[in-house]
């Protein structure tokens, strides 16, 4: 926790204002650098003047000053750009790989920092500054809020580059794949995803026609057709239709035991959401853009009101029947949760990577039109006087409690600043 406040402290410059080497030589921080996240030095590109010198490079900070040995550093060239060490405890010199001596700098933690972080970190509230947030003001939580967004919408960048890469950029393929991910709704995700990137599009495409082949080729990819159950009429024929196209497209199915079951309610079993994606593509024929250029979400809502096939009316799994309730048709809530985590971070990525400013501002524009969903993450925000006013700052409170609140990341939040800078 120490050497997270040094990094918060470092970055912040909220040592106190002059400070120097442990040699006495005096540093003036013109620039403390930019955090790393990944390996390497904690702070690249630092300008720093020492006595009358002017340094660019790298900074680390430890705890103690022998982590620098502990960790090797002593031994990687990666860390002989490094112009200053800063710890909070000195019991030690600092060399590099070629055995020179880097300047070390000591600060102190300020104790009342450090009471309140600790406050922060430990409390068990529903978010760490929920005794506290209502004291921000507007223009903070507003400028947050907004930044908060991007970061929501470019959340999937990194996956859609990895699947532009397996599908040598086509863009339709990533689709589906991102679409069928969706479908998992959080637990089930992965194996959906798998199942898409096993499946060619350009096949569903071919058979968009046939519902039944569809699900043939959907259930066969995702190995449930050959998971241990009591057969039926239907199941039978799917595993007969599945077999053929296997061999035909030399297809490969994943593992059954990817699926999850358990804790899930019936409807959201992944038997049923296959169905429904197998209905979608044959509503929409494969003919993607028919949702990705929609733009109002009743459109969108109603081009994804999907519900299963006959079987699936009667049935959870396969070979057991079930007695029928109502259709299984593809809940409002679940599909506003596509259009808003899906396919509307997509069309964003897409526009920025094609460089369209102009479809970036409309689709951040359109989210700042649509009214906020509701859901009990949303009513805890409101609870603490935080309230969404629009689907954007819907989106922003989802992904703050998400990526930064749950994980207590309040060094890296501009609300967590605020009440730690608080005097």
């Amino acid at each position: 926790m120490n050497e997270e406040l040094l990094h918060y402290i470092w970055q912040h410059k909220l040592y106190k204002p002059e400070i120097a080497t442990t040699k006495g030589e005096s540093i003036e921080v013109i620039h403390p650098g930019t955090k790393n996240t990944d390996g390497g030095p904690d702070f690249f590109n630092a300008k720093i003047k020492i006595n009358d010198t002017l340094w660019a490079g790298n900074v680390e900070i430890h705890r103690n000053e022998k982590e620098w040995y502990e960790h090797q550093h002593h031994q990687d060239s990666t860390y002989d750009n490094v112009i200053l060490h800063v710890v909070e405890q000195k019991d030690t010199s600092t060399f590099n790989s070629k055995n020179r001596d880097i300047p070390v700098c000591q600060i102190t933690i300020g104790t009342e920092l450090k009471a309140k972080y600790q406050h922060l970190y430990f409390n068990e509230r529903w978010i760490p500054c929920a005794d506290a947030i209502s004291d921000i003001d507007n223009f903070t939580l507003q400028q947050w809020i907004e930044r908060l967004l991007i970061e929501k919408l470019q959340e999937k960048s990194l996956l859609i580059e990895s699947l532009l890469q397996e599908s040598n950029n086509n863009w339709d393929q990533v689709f589906f794949t991102l679409l069928s991910r969706s479908f998992g709704f959080g637990i089930n995700g992965l194996p959906f995803e798998l199942m898409a990137k096993n499946t060619p599009l350009k096949l569903l495409l071919k058979h968009s026609d046939n519902p039944f082949q569809l699900e043939a080729i959907l259930y066969g990819q995702s190995g449930l057709l050959f998971k241990s159950y009591q057969q039926d009429e239907y199941s039978s024929a799917l595993k007969k239709e599945y077999q053929f196209l296997k061999t035909k497209y030399q297809l490969k199915p994943i593992q059954h035991h990817l699926w999850k079951f358990l804790r899930l309610r019936p409807v959201n079993f992944p038997t049923i959401r296959i169905s429904q994606l197998a209905a979608l593509i044959h509503k929409t024929k494969g003919r993607f853009q028919i949702v990705t250029q929609l733009s109002q979400t009743k459109d969108l809502l109603k081009i994804l009101e999907v519900e299963t096939s006959d079987y699936w009316q009667n049935h959870f799994r396969f070979g057991v029947e079930s007695k029928s309730t109502s259709k299984k048709v593809l809940g409002k809530q679940s599909r506003s949760r596509i259009i808003f985590n899906t396919i509307i971070p997509y069309l964003y990525i897409y526009a920025a990577k094609h460089h369209n400013q102009e479809q970036k501002e409309k689709i951040i524009d359109y989210l700042y039109q649509q009214p906020s969903e509701k859901n009990s993450i949303i009513d805890s925000w409101a609870a603490i006087g935080i309230h969404a006013e629009n689907e954007a700052q819907a989106q922003a409170l989802l992904h703050l409690k998400k990526h930064y609140c749950d994980h207590k990341k309040c060094l890296n939040c501009q609300i967590g600043h605020k009440v730690l800078c608080k005097t």
